[in-house]
């Protein structure tokens, strides 16, 4: 499963029909939360601002509220909440980018890397917490439950890959475990909130969040198969940076386990590696690219099952975006 270049744009063009006065509501909204009469905070706030790409989680939001038949009125609310999510996960990047000890994002450079670890620590947990006020404005306990639990989960999910890194840990549940929990979760509350500022019923919400939840999951094995075979120039931050940082993402386990006895130790010294020729070669090994396409099947796979998720939803445009957003998560290159 893939999506040509003609089925992005139209993709682009359709969410923008469908979303635009939202998406510049959300963005207004952004702006604002960013702005500070403290003239570094704002230096900072400006520069992460940069940080902003494909706003995948608003528009999830946004998208699943309008497919559950959202109001003028509720779409305050729903407004709100895109901005919410995309505040806690400006927030995972910033404190990421720390703990990859990452030079780019967006091609610009990291927090910590334009100034230092304390700035990036902090700057991270402070849109953490306007993150969390800006939630309390609507007026929504179980709204800030369901986002205060999916942030813990983020954070568990980071611990996680932190702990399979120490352990090296070859184990495919590891992996998941970990990318359920960094990825899946934000994706999964988006969609769930949406549904739920709309009025929809626990179960259309149960649906959608499982539909975040399997579309987070393509998207993060998307970004891991990008990160071994793109260079930073097309993705816009470091490349190879879970070699780098000896993470065992899906694309190299699956190679690992392909390989043979000898294959194997060359794959490990080459992952090993920081020379750029050698993590030339390392993308040239035949189980290596074995592995990227094993991965890109599994990431095309859960796609499919996060389109099926929807099968209940009424036939409305909003609902034929999210479906197309399964298949895009799959087939980027950036």
């Amino acid at each position: 499963m893939s999506a040509t270049a003609s089925q992005r744009d139209l993709l682009k063009q359709q969410i923008q029909d469908l979303l635009s006065s939202d998406l510049r509501a959300v963005q207004k909204l952004l702006s604002q939360q960013f702005s500070n009469p403290n003239m570094f905070v704002q230096d900072v706030a400006q520069h992460v601002s940069r940080f902003q790409g494909k706003q995948i989680r608003p528009i999830l939001t946004l998208l699943s509220a309008k497919a559950c038949g959202a109001t003028a009125a509720q779409m305050t609310n729903v407004i709100r909440l895109a901005a919410v999510v995309e505040m806690i996960h400006s927030a995972t990047l910033v404190h990421d980018d720390v703990i990859d000890d990452a030079d780019l994002r967006r091609h610009v450079s990291t927090v910590h890397r334009r100034w230092n670890t304390e700035t990036s620590v902090l700057f991270g947990d402070y849109l953490f917490s306007k993150a969390f006020h800006l939630a309390a404005t609507t007026g929504d306990a179980e709204a800030c439950r369901l986002i205060g639990r999916a942030t813990n989960r983020t954070c568990e999910g980071e611990l996680n890959q932190i702990a399979a890194r120490l352990e090296q840990s070859k184990l495919e549940s590891d992996y998941f475990r970990v990318i359920h929990g960094k990825t899946a979760q934000l994706f999964a509350v988006s969609c769930r909130l949406g549904a739920r500022c709309a009025g929809a019923s626990e179960d259309v919400q149960n649906r959608l969040s499982l539909f975040g939840c399997r579309l987070g999951l393509a998207f993060q094995i998307a970004d891991d198969i990008l990160d071994l075979t793109e260079t930073a120039e097309q993705t816009g931050k470091d490349s190879a940076n879970d070699l780098a940082n000896h993470r065992l993402t899906l694309p190299i386990l699956r190679a690992l386990k392909e390989a043979s006895g000898e294959d194997t130790l060359q794959l490990r010294e080459l992952m090993d590696s920081n020379l750029p020729a050698d993590r030339q070669r390392l993308k040239e090994l035949p189980a290596l690219r074995h592995g990227v396409l094993s991965a890109k099947a599994t990431a095309d796979e859960l796609a499919g099952r996060a389109q099926k998720s929807l099968a209940s939803l009424p036939q409305t445009q909003c609902r034929r975006v999210l479906e197309q957003l399964a298949l895009f998560s799959v087939g980027r290159s950036n």
